[in-house]
């Protein structure tokens, strides 16, 4: 039997500069990886002016995967 493990994502969606403060990325490098598609954010929908906000639910889904365990979500 595999043992479950529960990862609670306390904020799914962060701000740029948030994102950027705790990751120590700087916001350029951070601004070049969502314009080549590596970094996924939350659609701006119908709001071309909102603000960017990190996915950290997607880069937590893809850190799981890459780790060859079974993931369910």
């Amino acid at each position: 039997m595999r043992p479950n493990i529960t990862i609670t994502i306390p904020t799914p969606y962060l701000p740029l500069e948030e994102y950027c403060r705790l990751t120590g990325m700087k916001e350029g490098t951070v601004r070049e990886m969502i314009r080549d598609g590596r970094m996924p954010i939350r659609g701006k929908g119908d709001k071309p002016r909102a603000g960017v906000f990190i996915n950290v639910a997607a880069l937590t889904v893809e850190a799981l995967s890459e780790s060859k365990i079974s993931l369910q979500a």
